[in-house]
């Protein structure tokens, strides 16, 4: 994928420096707005752009950035197999997707939770690739209704697959910002109520209606360079008082100091209980440990000070 999302969010994004300046941050968002909701998703290296799993996995196999049709299309063949070949028959589009999600099956569902806390560890916790990067908090606003499991969204066939033109999905705006849906799915698994978890959903960039990609200034990107640096459309904007308008469906963004990570890492295990075995509450959590730190889960902590 293209390494520029730095230059995306560069114009936008606040500085954190310390777990006080992320509290802070966190307080200050939530009471500007105190009347509005959001979800949060953290990353552990800030220069990340926002691509789902099935947006990544597609374009390494076609060589570049896919399109809305084409990321259908593999959601289509998707379902087909779980549903024939793995006989996952009978499971509605959306609970299928989340399930494929929990397990690793690439899918466009992007990961967030309604608890700040919960992301900004997912930002700060401990990777080994990325300890030393800087990281990042995306706030996505919640404006629209949210998704509930009726008729119209627990269909066997997702409704965005009845979209089959960039004419119909600019006509509800699926892909423009402005109807980017919240799914907060039920708890079909303890991983999902541990994180207070939810998934964002929408179609792949497309110039809005109104012609208005990132916002009304010189640096704004075009739906086409968007693409590149995320398989969502984001809409950013600074934190200035009064309510968010349901038209505008703005992103903030917020960077992290590669040098604060282990005090708001710190704070977040020791103070507040958010942990490794605590966010990733299952059994699947537990092989996920043993496998990224095999030394610590299987030896006494008396036994790995002395392999040291």
């Amino acid at each position: 994928m293209s390494t520029d999302a730095a230059e995306l969010f560069a114009p936008w994004e606040m500085h954190i420096g310390s777990w006080v300046e992320l509290q802070t941050a966190i307080n200050e968002l939530t009471n500007m707005y105190a009347r509005d909701a959001f979800v949060w998703r953290g990353q552990s290296d800030a220069s990340w752009g926002l691509h789902s799993s099935l947006s990544r996995t597609l374009a390494g196999v076609i060589g570049r950035v896919p399109t809305e049709s084409e990321l259908v299309e593999a959601e289509k063949q998707l379902m087909r197999r779980a549903r024939i070949d793995w006989r996952l028959d009978g499971i509605p589009a959306l609970q299928l997707f989340a399930q494929m999600q929990h397990v690793g099956v690439p899918t466009r569902l992007l990961d967030v939770s309604f608890n700040p806390l919960i992301a900004a560890w997912f930002a700060v916790a401990r990777d080994g690739k990325t300890d030393d990067e800087d990281a990042r908090l995306l706030v996505f606003s919640d404006k629209n209704k949210p998704v509930q499991l009726n008729s119209q969204w627990n269909a066997n066939r997702p409704r965005w697959h009845f979209l089959d033109s960039d004419h119909a999905r600019r006509y509800v705006n699926w892909g423009t910002g402005l109807g980017r849906k919240i799914w907060r799915p039920p708890a079909l698994h303890a991983r999902i109520s541990a994180q207070n978890a939810a998934f964002l959903l929408d179609g792949v960039p497309i110039d809005s209606p109104d012609g208005y990609s990132l916002g009304r200034d010189t640096r704004s990107w075009s739906a086409a360079q968007l693409r590149e640096v995320s398989s969502i459309p984001m809409r950013f904007a600074h934190a200035r008082e009064g309510r968010l308008p349901v038209e505008n469906a703005p992103v903030f963004t917020y960077r992290i100091a590669a040098s604060a990570k282990a005090e708001i890492r710190d704070q977040l295990e020791r103070r507040f209980g958010y942990r490794f075995a605590t966010v990733y509450a299952d059994i699947e959590g537990l092989a996920e440990y043993v496998k990224r730190w095999p030394a610590e889960a299987l030896l006494s902590p008396e036994s790995l000070v002395a392999t040291h």
